[in-house]
């Protein structure tokens, strides 16, 4: 899709709605089950070990709180937004910003921190640091190192083959990004990254990447061909499988292991990883005892121009895995 095309989407908003193109509202699929009169927006906080929900429909609201739902109404405040019970004046929730003051029946409680969701997808960049965070509500975006700040609300998405569109509107200017399915490697960390990214804002372009790397280990199983750059015996079946808790687990040419990985901007680490103890024949825990060491190397991944799963030390590719698919 051309950049021509895109800058021009903003034109073609409301032919495209009118013939039910994939431009639409982000979550609208959600939204179109829901009755469309009001729109409502619930926030989580935490008041020390009392969790806390805040439901604001138009002028009505409600706090859920220890199994019970109070209707609330607004009350003047010098600052922030006052809430308070309608039918009992000492039950309160008073906010600002990411805090607020609950007080139920009379009782004060510790102050009460916004719980912040996680985001839909997040996207991140250097030169100047920048991270984009999209939810349901808005893109978010913080860039220049924490000094550039900017909330954009109800982002419309557009759906194509290989890429989504994000945009919305903040201070009178367009924030957008285009996600492109296509592997990114973050400049800083190494780390991989399933998305390339192209932010625009504010007459700036800058370039990331997105999307969770975890994504890219998860899914059918890896069979390993190589230790080492050395081929693996076709008769030593060596396999890997991550799932979606940070647990990793196979077949190790002889007995069956599992363990524990994590990924964060040093890596991929690889720990607690048991195997059984059942004896095979010389060569087969040969190989398993190669592998296993390997294991203990691993301090990153890539993926290289065929797909396969790369697993390093450094520089260098310890193991080597393709897609086993029966």
């Amino acid at each position: 899709m051309s950049r021509r095309r895109l800058i021009g989407m903003t034109t073609l908003l409301p032919l495209l709605l009118v013939s039910g193109c994939a431009w639409r509202p982000l979550g609208a699929e959600r939204a179109a089950a829901q009755p469309a009169a009001v729109a409502s927006s619930v926030d989580h906080y935490r008041c020390g070990e009392l969790a806390v929900a805040l439901r604001q429909q138009a002028e009505a609201a409600t706090l859920e709180v220890g199994g019970e739902v109070l209707a609330m109404r607004r009350v003047p405040a010098a600052s922030g937004a006052k809430l308070e019970a309608a039918d009992d004046a000492s039950t309160t929730f008073w906010s600002k910003g990411e805090a607020a003051t609950l007080a139920l029946r009379g009782r004060a409680y510790p102050e009460c921190r916004r719980v912040a969701a996680k985001p839909l997808y997040r996207a991140v960049g250097n030169e100047p640091a920048w991270r984009l965070d999209v939810t349901d509500k808005a893109l978010l975006l913080l860039a220049d190192y924490g000094e550039t700040r900017v909330t954009a609300p109800a982002p419309l998405v557009e759906r194509g083959a290989g890429f989504r569109h994000y945009q919305a509107q903040a201070e009178g200017r367009e924030l957008s990004a285009l996600v492109t399915a296509r592997l990114c490697v973050d400049s800083m960390s190494g780390m991989t990254h399933p998305d390339t990214v192209e932010l625009r804002w504010d007459g700036r372009v800058l370039m990331g990447c997105g999307g969770e790397p975890a994504s890219l280990l998860q899914g059918d199983e890896w069979r390993v061909t190589e230790i080492d750059g050395g081929a693996v015996d076709g008769a030593a079946p060596i396999s890997l499988a991550f799932d979606a808790q940070g647990r990793v687990a196979g077949r190790a040419a002889c007995n069956r292991y599992s363990g524990e990985y994590a990924l964060s901007g040093e890596g991929l680490r690889l720990s607690r990883v048991a195997a059984t103890r059942m004896a095979c024949a010389p060569a087969l825990m040969a190989w398993e005892t190669r592998f296993l060491g390997a294991l203990e190397r691993v301090r990153g991944f890539s993926l290289d121009a065929d797909g396969a799963l790369l697993l390093r030390d450094g520089g260098h590719a310890v193991l080597r895995a393709v897609r086993w698919r029966d």
